[in-house]
């Protein structure tokens, strides 16, 4: 986010007072040391302006996205890919991956390991939104494991029409502003307006559902500023006292307030800690510092749990 928010500051060109005036309010909290949440969080951005920051979030998320497809498509070693395909070394034939990010990382770790997945679209170049969920994957006569990628905030490859219809582009450039708007909910005034629509709302209905029903969370760079996700893990830890992890380089305040307060009494947390990690639990609540590095990075937290 921190990243986005200087990509922003440096790309964004503002035309007239209107849009002018608006962004120097954003800038300002941003300078203030606000994170991009709060800064947009509340303000009443005209259309033309959130039009410009959604296409540079788009623009942002997607250099990065390419690197990542890079490495796919040579064999990348993907740490989720990795957790994804052990997971499956069981009984479950389905796994639950929630995210808020834009970004196809999800996809392409399944992609690593030669897993399904699904998020939502039918397969193919053009690809149709399945709101009804018609579209099974089969191994044989058997139903396929497959990995469900509940995007709640959209991704890089969903678009609306001109002709106001939902459908997937798996691009690697933007396409026409005037015949595609780029379906991601960027923080802000409007993220929770957008969300009532269609990919958002059966997206989010999804990712409700497999909330609720979890027998266990780990939580990876997820900071804890999203209403559509915490309440949901808030229930289901008050209900079931189910274990959860969450790693980050850094964990947020409001991620410490979830797990000294709201997690119940089955947690872990684990962030960088000078060149060691820094470890939450239920009998540790202000933290521990182990002296074992990158504890938090999914591909460390992997060696000790595969």
């Amino acid at each position: 986010m921190s990243e986005l928010s200087t990509y922003l500051r440096e790309n964004l060109e503002t035309e007239g007072d209107v849009e002018g005036d608006a962004w120097l309010l954003v800038k300002t909290a941003l300078a203030n040391g606000d994170h991009l949440e709060a800064a947009l969080e509340g303000k009443t951005l005209p259309e033309t302006l959130l039009t410009k920051i959604v296409s540079l979030t788009w623009r942002c998320v997607n250099d990065k996205d390419v690197q990542l497809l890079e490495a796919a498509a040579h064999n990348g070693d993907f740490a989720l890919g990795r957790l994804l395909v052990n997971m499956f070394s069981s009984t479950h034939s389905e796994i639950h991956v929630v995210t808020t990010n834009y970004d196809r990382v999800a996809e392409f770790a399944c992609n690593s390991k030669n897993v399904l997945f699904q998020t939502g679209f039918a397969p193919g170049y053009i690809q149709t939104w399945e709101s009804t969920g018609r579209v099974k994957l089969v191994h044989g006569t058997k139903a396929a494991r497959v990995v469900k990628i509940w995007k709640i905030h959209g991704s890089l490859d969903w678009f609306r029409t001109a002709d106001d219809r939902t459908i997937g582009l798996p691009v690697f450039e933007l396409p026409s502003k005037d015949h595609y708007t780029p379906l991601i909910v960027t923080p802000g005034l409007n993220k929770y307006e957008k969300t009532y629509e269609d990919p958002f709302r059966t997206t989010i209905n999804g990712a409700d559902a497999a909330l609720k029903a979890a027998s266990a969370f780990l939580c990876v760079g997820f900071g804890f500023r999203d209403q559509h996700i915490q309440p949901k893990l808030i229930e289901r830890c008050r209900e079931r006292n189910v274990p959860t992890v969450v790693l980050a380089r850094t964990l947020t305040e409001e991620a410490k307030d979830f797990l000294k307060n709201k997690a119940g009494a089955n947690y872990l947390g684990i962030e960088l800690s000078g060149t060691g990690s820094r470890v939450y639990s239920p009998t540790c609540p202000e933290g521990t510092d182990v002296t074992t590095p990158d504890l938090w990075s999914l591909d460390s937290f992997n060696k000790f749990v595969l």
